[in-house]
Parts: structure tokens; C-alpha cells; sequence
């Protein structure tokens, strides 16, 4: 980022600064370290929180650490690796670590395995695992009493942590890798095993029974070639099944996976030294699936019954579904009489991100705000427009939430412009964000005490915002031109109290238009001061 001069200017810096005022209200600054887009949120039992893409972690009595700095936490890879799941339970505490490699194979999903750091000290210290990958010679795999043949998957591209689960003893981890399949390690991630799912054309799976299908969850690995034409290869139709997007294990020790291709439970057969599993779909349930591609799920405890599964459903995409699929949210609420399950849909049509419970409350983010039921899912309210404390709305960048988790009293809520809080029912919030700054120049040695981030500005992920340290209150002018130098838009900011601000840019001309790729000039006009500055705007 370009540094501003600002000798003999009397603004000052406030370097410790705990808070930052927004223009519509204080937030507090986390440590430097942690990003503002906060996409996944996890709570354990003694009430820690912890959040991503850079691990953050809240202790119950509030204190805050930034683990994912440490060593654990970077593999070293091309572009930078951060957070996509986490799951703690029992002292052991997984993380599963990825990036989209936009430069990549644009065919195959960027989201690219970097491994996984793992703490067994209840989140002390981690040690760095490689990502739950294949050798080309791993081209078997036992299932029961079946040695099935098996394509392995051997890249690193398509084969994210998309999700995490431990069982109640915390001795297993299940990750949901995407192309990579279902995994399981019973070493604290030092090693990890295929996990056999039904195929596409099975609803069951007995690991009693004698089968010879082919395990394939890399759905980029041809079968074969029509004539022995390179160009034209053919595929497995049978995969969906084995791209695994989430995984959780509920309070029985079931374990729920969901798939391109359903929802799967697993079933403990007597004399058996494998899982037996149930796989739902759209079809088999009539429609209480509302899609096929299960994206995340999540167990709700009850005080007096077993507790529910609640899966995010979409549609899968899938061209050889005979059914029309639908957004939506499935609810197992336990089997009847006759051992069926029963499943209700709640939300439907609702693009879903997560979900989490407290003892009299449903939450579900999604692009359109926070859906909140106060009645097992019967009926919803949905937050767009998060309030203080005094009523004022927080300066968010849009209703979009995207991850939620609760700890005692408390419901957190990730969004792209940093962490809320709540602490009254969802009623009024507090806003965290991260404390971004740039590299201070080493060779003068001086602080920077105007910027903009993040830079470059894509403003499709949220708001640009301008940083800035008043010595006194004052107001403040902000104004952004072309490389013309014509003013494309004018922020104001008045009475601007002394200390750290922050104004907020959406990307957009006075006219309310978004404005296109390039570079733009800004000028910050305070105290009786000029600044000015280069955003470079990329979406």
C-alpha cells in the first residue's frame, strides 16, 4: 500500500487505539492480525469462540488471541492459505486450511486443500498436517468385506476442507473434502482413510455385503475415452454421492454427511467393522430434501429427545436428477414408529450459510440478512438492519451474513465488514472489526496515519474504508477521482471526533453508479489538512 507523507500535518496517530469510529457508531478493534470477513464461526462446550479466515479465538472471560499467526497456520503455499472449518470438542481442536486458486483450472472448483492445524490442548498450540490426499498408488479400498477399486485423488485443487466433525471422545476427525471425498483420521490428522459412501445408484450400504462398484470422488478423473480418442473422454456418472460438503456427528456417535447427492446416516451393524449407511435424497423424501447438494449441517440439542439434524440444502446441479430441486433447510426431527426418519422443510427458496441454536433460538445466515425463529422453525423474523444499543444502524456494507455460532447469553454473527455481537436475543449488537494497517516504512521509520483497505477494492466483497487518526475532532471530506482527475464522488463525514475513524466507500459514482475497473485518486480533507491516496478497484 502506498505510503501518504504527512510531515508537519497535525494529525496524530493512535497506534494502541482499541475502538474506531465509524460514522454511525464505535466498533471495537481486534487485534491486528484478523481480517474483517469473517466467513466461519465456531463455539465450543466451554464457551470459546473461534473465527476465521485467520483464527481468532475469544475466550470465555473475553480474552482475545489471534492463533492462526503462527507457524501451524501457513503451509507455505502460493496464495495464502486461511480458515474454511473449524470443530473442537474435547480438548482437541481441528482447523481446516485452503485458498482459492483463481489461477487454476477454471473447470474445477478453486477451493484448493493447504492441510489442516491441529491442537490437542485445547487450542495452546497446533501442529500443521498435509491436506487428506491420495498416492497415485492408493487405487483400492476396503470397505466391509469389498476391495472396491478406487481412483485416487491426488490434487490439491477441488479437494478443500469444506467441514469438520469429532466424535464425543474427540479420538476421530471427519472432514467433508469436496472432490476428495469423506475422510477420517483417528491420529489427530497424521493420517487419514477413505471413507466409503453409496454410490449415486445405491440408498444403502451394508458393510456385510460383497460389492464391486467403483469409488470415485473425483468426478475430474476419466473412466475411460470414447474409441481411444484423448478428446474424448467419459466420466463416472455415479460421484455426486462422494463430494462431501459437510459433516457432523450427533450425541448417538451417528455420523451425518451430506453430498452432491443426498444426505447420509450412518447405521452401527452388529458383527460389522464398518459404518452401514442410509442415503436420503430429494426423491426418496418426496421433497422434504429440498436439494440434493447438502452444503452444511448442524445438530440442534434438546433437553428431553434426541436432537435434530439440520441440514442447508441447494440445488445440487446434478443432470441426472429426476427431480425439480430447491433451496431450502431439512429438518430430522427423529424416526416414527416404523423406523422411518422424519424430516420437515423450513425456509424454503432461502440460499442458507449456517446455522446455530441457543436454548430458545434458531439462527440461519444468508445473503438476505439473519433469519431468527423463536419457535422450532414455525415461523421466522429476518435482521437486515443491525442495531446499537442507542438504535442507530451499524455501518455495514449490506444485510449479508454468512456464519453464526453462540456461546452462553451471547449469539455471534460473521459478516463481510467484521464480527457482531449480541447479548440481548438478537435485539441490539456490538460490531468487532480487525485492526488493518499497512507496513509502516522502515527506511524513515514513520507510522502511517491514512489509508485505505481493503486495496485493491473489490467492491462486490463489501465497502472500502478510508483509516484515519484525528488529533481533534473535526469534519471530514473525502473525494475520489479518475486517473482524469474528474470527481466521480464526494463522502461526507462531519464532526468527526478525535481518534481513530473510518469512512466508508461502496464502490459507486454521486449518480449511483458502480464504477469500473481501474485505478482512482482520493483526497481526505481534515483538521485544515490534505491527504491523498491511490485505490486500485478490481471486481
Amino acid at each position: 500500500m502506498r505510503r501518504l507523507l504527512l510531515l508537519g500535518l497535525a494529525l496524530s496517530v493512535a497506534v494502541q487505539a482499541q475502538t474506531v469510529e465509524t460514522g454511525a457508531g464505535v466498533a471495537t478493534l481486534l487485534p491486528q492480525g484478523a481480517r474483517n470477513g469473517v466467513a466461519v464461526l465456531d463455539a465450543d462446550a466451554t464457551g470459546t469462540l473461534r473465527a476465521g479466515p485467520i483464527l481468532v479465538q475469544v475466550g470465555p472471560d473475553g480474552a482475545v488471541s489471534i492463533p492462526g499467526t503462527a507457524a501451524a497456520f501457513d503451509p507455505a503455499t502460493a496464495i495464502d492459505a486461511r480458515v474454511f472449518a473449524v470443530e473442537a470438542r474435547g480438548g482437541t481442536v481441528a482447523v481446516g486450511l485452503a485458498y482459492n486458486d483463481v489461477t487454476a483450472d477454471a473447470d474445477q472448483p478453486p477451493v484448493t486443500a493447504a492441510g489442516f492445524a491441529v491442537s490437542t490442548d485445547g487450542g495452546q498450540s497446533y501442529t500443521y498436517r498435509f491436506p487428506s490426499l491420495d498416492q497415485s498408488r492408493d487405487t483400492t479400498v476396503t470397505y466391509g468385506v469389498s476391495t472396491l477399486p478406487a481412483i485416487p485423488t491426488v490434487l490439491a485443487q477441488g479437494s478443500a476442507p469444506l467441514d469438520l466433525a469429532l466424535t464425543a471422545d474427540a479420538d476421530t476427525i471427519y472432514a467433508a473434502a469436496l472432490l476428495a471425498g469423506l475422510r477420517r483420521s483417528t491420529d489427530a490428522g497424521a493420517t487419514w482413510q477413505r471413507v466409503v459412501l453409496p454410490p449415486d445408484s445405491l440408498f444403502v450400504l451394508d458393510p456385510r455385503e460383497p460389492y464391486d462398484f467403483l469409488y470415485n470422488p473425483d468426478v475430474r478423473q476419466p473412466l475411460g475415452f470414447v474409441d481411444g480418442d484423448p478428446e474424448r473422454p467419459f466420466f463416472a456418472q455415479f460421484s455426486e454421492n462422494y463430494i462431501a460438503f459437510s459433516v457432523v456427528v450427533d450425541e448417538a456417535g451417528t455420523v451425518w454427511v451430506g453430498t452432491n447427492g443426498g444426505l447420509n446416516r450412518s447405521v452401527r451393524l452388529p458383527e460389522a467393522d464398518d459404518l452401514a449407511w442410509i442415503r436420503y435424497t430429494d426423491a426418496l423424501l418426496g421433497g422434504a430434501l429440498p436439494g440434493n447438494q447438502v452444503f452444511a449441517l448442524e445438530t440442534r440439542p434438546l433437553a428431553d429427545a434426541r436432537d435434530e439434524v439440520w441440514a442447508l440444502c441447494r440445488n445440487s446441479g446434478n443432470p441426472f436428477s429426476t427431480e425439480e430441486e430447491e433451496n431450502g433447510v431439512a429438518v430430522w426431527r427423529g424416526d416414527d414408529e416404523g423406523g422411518f426418519a422424519r424430516f420437515e422443510t423450513v425456509l424454503l427458496g432461502v440460499v442458507a450459510e449456517d446455522i446455530a441454536f441457543d436454548e430458545t433460538r434458531i439462527y440461519v445466515t444468508s445473503g438476505d440478512g439473519l433469519y431468527i425463529s423463536d419457535d422450532d422453525g414455525a415461523n421466522w423474523r429476518i435482521v437486515r438492519t443491525f442495531r446499537q444499543a442507542d438504535g442507530r444502524p451499524l455501518a455495514l456494507s449490506g444485510p449479508t451474513t454468512r456464519a453464526v455460532a453462540t456461546t452462553p447469553g451471547t449469539v455471534w454473527v460473521g459478516t463481510p465488514d467484521g464480527l457482531l455481537k449480541s447479548t440481548d436475543g438478537a435485539q441490539t449488537w456490538s460490531l468487532f472489526r480487525a485492526d488493518v494497517r499497512p507496513q509502516t516504512d522502515a527506511e524513515e521509520g514513520r507510522a502511517v496515519d491514512v489509508y485505505a483497505y481493503p486495496n485493491p477494492f473489490n467492491p462486490r466483497n463489501g465497502d472500502l474504508r478510508v483509516r484515519l487518526d484525528l488529533a481533534s475532532a473535526a469534519d471530514v471530506t473525502i473525494r475520489i477521482f479518475d486517473v482524469a482527475m474528474n470527481l466521480v464522488r464526494t463522502l461526507e463525514a462531519p464532526g468527526r471526533p478525535a481518534g481513530p475513524n473510518e469512512v466508508a466507500w461502496d464502490g459507486q459514482s454521486d449518480d449511483g453508479l458502480r464504477l469500473a475497473n481501474g485505478a482512482y485518486i482520493y483526497t481526505v480533507d481534515a483538521g485544515g489538512q490534505r491527504f491523498s491516496g491511490r485505490i486500485l478497484v478490481i471486481q
